[in-house]
């Protein structure tokens, strides 16, 4: 029996073990159930155009930050494919490509272009969202749909969305412009969404007012759509395994229209097969003998060799400082290191720390950690206090705690004659890499997807002088681009042809020389960084370049200039040519072929800004492109923590480059995927897929080796613990 004594009044209360577990066992029911109220949230529906909708119409709600979404539908007499990317929890970019079913293209269709198409970009920006309030108040976002380019389908809205949970129901109200011509609105019902039958909790009843005027032939462009005999539009989704959708609509009071779509959140993923090789923090053997006969220096550096490349770590020199020869005692301890697995500080910093505690002899009172590149210059340094940092393995001080405690700097003097090096290692001098070699190119005159698909063999490494260099070959085995033409049918480039003739380059048969050539960084101290490179840094140019650039540690801002001399590479070989393509016209629609000759140059005063408390990187750069025309460049990049970076880009210059009778500006996306997720262990490889809205000449610039900036923050990332305003 336990007997517990009140506060007040007189006597015991005694209570019995097994009610005291039958109290426990009841409180935990009581918290769990409090919990899983707490998160409990409506599923987010989605439109035959992947965005927070119904079927045609848009709501307030949108996904959570870092889900990609792909989709196809079928909404007559359109063929939809759809992609969806969730940059922030309140920022929603989507894309469709629509194929116009039965319409030919005056032009392109007897080419084999097929039926006439149309590509479109939508955003949509949420001013509240209704998970915010606990599904009190009414989400609200305002949107705009194909936005750029054609705007065959534009719109604008603002729309309001309110939860009602405990009834299973969502219902929007909205307000919209040109396609969506005033009030629209929307209902889902999930009435078996508590129900203890898996197989029909994700089924939900969807109904919308429909608000295109699709009798318009302005607004509705395709001549088989602009028959609406009802504006209800009603149907059924299906949610498979949480990450699959069905739905099946009856639209426009006479046809069926159907959809099939998927998404991830690649933001969050830990990867799809778990990590089971990534070291965990170090633990033991602990060892903290002082330096002497029983622990001599060498063996001390072997023990650190070992353990710290257990942990992902590869040590490239050790040295013992402000060494006492007399009574043969030092004070400080040197190493020079390049992380091989994590991608954040924070696990870097967490797995030092653990080492050090575990590993330093007791008589060392300070380590200084000199993290450096894989592209061979040195970043930063770490200062540890050991006093501390054992304290830290004792259990005595948290991490948070070191790492306050711990001094971050930026590279400090080199070494003196009286320290004594203990280990010193060159970097690794050659590496092989079997990757995929990819190429895809949308809207082609003869198709809408054509590609190339075959495998790169990468040969890199180190010279001597800490030389990076890069040789990566190619061979396309799979490939429908031979009979595509570098010159664009509709709209003909009218400048110099950097960028336009790529898919020669791309129709090389055989072997090919990708890239070769050499690189070379240097820290020069106080947050200066410079870079040369030489050789051929792509399929198409090759030549010199160099880079400085100011970025201070702890500083959000960096800046830096930048320039390169290139050369067009000729065809099937590693020579140059000195000729570059280029159009004469003699009319608006007629042209002869003509070569000038060409020396290329680019050169940019570059602006950068850290937003750690979004994980947002954004680029400036200002300068001289490659046709020759002067502009600048803004780029948006968001990074995730699962490592997927999304970059947004727009290029405005003087090239006046003429689409469709509008004056065009380079734009596009780009993806950076860690590949870690399909390993068992975290890595730092990379695929990287980047995709302009059309392939131009306007706003063009040639690769020229690892830029200085990138290098530096892929060491000084780290995941922010402050909640972000998105």
């Amino acid at each position: 029996m336990a007997c517990v004594l009140p506060f007040i009044g007189r006597g015991s209360i005694c209570i019995s073990a097994e009610d005291q577990a039958e109290r426990l066992f009841n409180d935990l029911i009581v918290i769990e159930y409090v919990n899983r109220k707490l998160s409990e949230k409506m599923p987010v529906t989605y439109d035959f155009y992947q965005q927070g909708g119904y079927f045609n119409m848009p709501s307030a709600r949108m996904g959570e930050s870092g889900e990609i979404g792909v989709g196809y539908s079928h909404v007559h007499p359109y063929k939809n494919f759809s992609l969806r990317a969730q940059l922030f929890s309140r920022l929603e970019v989507s894309g469709s490509y629509r194929v116009f079913k039965g319409v030919a293209d005056p032009i392109l269709t007897p080419l084999g272009f097929g039926d006439l198409s149309d590509k479109g970009a939508n955003l949509k920006f949420a001013l509240l969202l209704p998970e915010e309030s606990g599904y009190k108040l009414p989400g609200v976002a305002v949107g705009l749909q194909d936005f750029m380019g054609t705007k065959n389908f534009i719109a604008n809205y603002i729309v309001f969305t309110q939860v009602l949970l405990n009834q299973n129901l969502e219902v929007s109200l909205g307000y919209g412009t040109k396609r969506l011509k005033k009030w629209f609105g929307g209902v889902v019902w999930m009435p078996f969404r508590q129900s203890q039958q898996n197989y029909l909790k994700n089924l939900a009843l969807v109904a919308e007012y429909d608000a295109t005027p699709y009798k318009d032939p302005e607004i509705e462009k395709h001549p088989r759509g602009r028959v609406k005999k009802s504006p209800i539009n009603f149907g059924l989704k299906y949610r498979l395994a949480d990450q699959y959708d069905l739905a099946v609509s009856y639209i426009k009071g006479h046809t069926l229209a159907f959809s099939l779509s998927t998404f991830y959140n690649f933001g969050t993923t830990k990867g799809f097969l778990p990590k089971v090789g990534t070291p965990l923090p170090y633990k033991a053997p602990v060892n903290r003998e002082p330096m002497g006969e029983l622990r001599p220096p060498f063996i001390l550096a072997q023990e650190l060799i070992n353990a710290f490349r257990e942990q992902g770590f590869e040590i490239l020199q050790i040295r013992l400082a402000n060494q006492n020869i007399s009574v043969c005692r030092s004070t400080a301890l040197r190493i020079h290191l390049i992380n091989r697995l994590f991608r954040s500080e924070y696990d870097v910093q967490e797995q030092l720390s653990y080492l050090l505690a575990g590993l330093i002899p007791s008589d060392i009172e300070k380590v200084n950690i000199v993290l450096e590149s894989d592209l061979g210059f040195p970043v930063q340094e770490y200062h540890y206090h050991m006093k501390w940092v054992r304290q830290f393995g004792e259990g005595k001080r948290g991490a948070q705690e070191l790492d306050l405690l711990t001094h971050k700097t930026e590279l400090s003097s080199s070494p003196t004659r009286e320290d004594l090096q203990l280990f010193k290692n060159t970097r690794s001098g050659f590496n092989f890499e079997l990757l995929p070699k990819t190429h895809s190119f949308f809207g082609s005159s003869r198709g809408k997807m054509k590609y190339s698909l075959g495998l790169n063999a990468g040969f890199n490494g180190f010279l001597a002088g800490d030389v990076y260099y890069s040789v990566l070959l190619g061979w396309n085995i799979f490939s429908n681009l031979h009979h595509i033409s570098p010159v664009d049918r509709l709209n003909p480039s009218h400048l110099i042809h950097v960028r336009t003739d790529m898919i020669r380059y791309f129709q090389q048969k055989g072997l090919t020389v990708d890239e070769a050539y050499l690189q070379k960084n240097w820290n020069m101290g106080k947050g200066w960084y410079s870079r040369v490179a030489l050789g051929l840094f792509e399929e198409e140019y090759g030549g010199l370049a160099t880079e400085f650039l100011y970025c201070p540690l702890n500083k959000p801002l960096a800046v830096g200039i930048e320039g390169a001399l290139v050369g067009k590479r000729a065809l099937n070989g590693v020579w140059f040519t000195n000729k570059i393509r280029q159009l004469k016209f003699s009319t608006p629609h007629s042209y002869t072929l003509t070569h000038k000759k060409f020396i290329g140059s680019q050169y940019f005063l570059n602006l950068y800004y850290n937003w750690e408390w979004a994980n947002v990187n954004l680029k400036l750069k200002a300068g001289k492109f490659l046709a020759n025309d002067w502009g600048i460049r803004g780029e948006v990049s968001r990074k995730f923590k699962s490592g997927l970076t999304i970059t947004i880009w727009y290029t405005h210059t003087n090239g006046h480059d003429v689409i469709n009778g509008s004056v065009y500006h380079d734009k596009g996306v780009a993806f950076s995927m860690p590949l870690d997720a399909f390993y068992t262990c975290y890595a730092r490889d990379y695929w990287r897929y980047g995709l302009s809205a059309w392939l131009r000449d306007v706003g063009v610039t040639a690769f020229t080796g690892r830029d200085l900036y990138d290098l530096i923050q892929d060491e000084r990332w780290k995941i922010s613990t402050q909640s972000s305003p998105f």
